[in-house]
Formats: C-alpha cells, sequence, structure tokens
C-alpha cells in the first residue's frame, strides 16, 4: 500500500521518531481531504483542489494508491466530467484500506 522506497528515504530525511509524527500529520489530512472530496456536490474549484491536495499528500508518503485515484479525481474535476462522482466512490475503500496500512505509527 505505501512506497517502501518513499517510506525508507522520508526516515532517512527525518528519523523514525519525526517520521512518526509526520504520519500521524498524514493520517489526519488525507482524511480531512477524503471527508472533503466526499461532500463535494458539484464540479467547482474545490473539486479540483481537494482532489490536487489529497495526490500531492498522498504521494509524500508514499501512498501510491491513493495518489493516484486522486489524481484521477483531480482530472475529472478539472474537466467537469461527471465520472467524478463514480470513480469517488472508491474514495472511502482505498482511504481505509490506506490508513491500516500505515508503516509507523
Amino acid at each position: 500500500m505505501f512506497n517502501q522506497t518513499t517510506v525508507k528515504q522520508l526516515e532517512a530525511d527525518v528519523g523514525k521518531d519525526v517520521l512518526g509524527q509526520l504520519f500521524a500529520v498524514f493520517k489526519s489530512e488525507a482524511t480531512k481531504l477524503t471527508e472533503q472530496i466526499m461532500a463535494v456536490t458539484t464540479l467547482d474549484n474545490d473539486a479540483v483542489r481537494f482532489s490536487h491536495s489529497l495526490k500531492s499528500c498522498a504521494r509524500s508518503y508514499g501512498a501510491d494508491q491513493l495518489g493516484a485515484l486522486a489524481e484521477t479525481l483531480e482530472a475529472h474535476a478539472k474537466n467537469n466530467d461527471t465520472a467524478f462522482f463514480a470513480e469517488r466512490a472508491l474514495l472511502p475503500e482505498i482511504h481505509s484500506a490506506t490508513m491500516a496500512a500505515i508503516p509507523i505509527s
């Protein structure tokens, strides 16, 4: 679920103790953004912004599957493509699996 190369690089950069703190921030931020995306009712700037932020957040921590879905959502929102709503249905499950797989608690 997490790209181990990214996680190992983060650990090398900040140390294991700080990495645990960073993953706590990631969990909080990714959860907040997921909730915001799930609350979107129109394909407006919020849909683009929340999806983009989740993409960046997820990829920074190596949560590649969550990042890929967020990228897809962002593209749909930018193109005013209602496929956003069908793809978004996958988000709660992928978010939950990602949170369960956080490598450091």
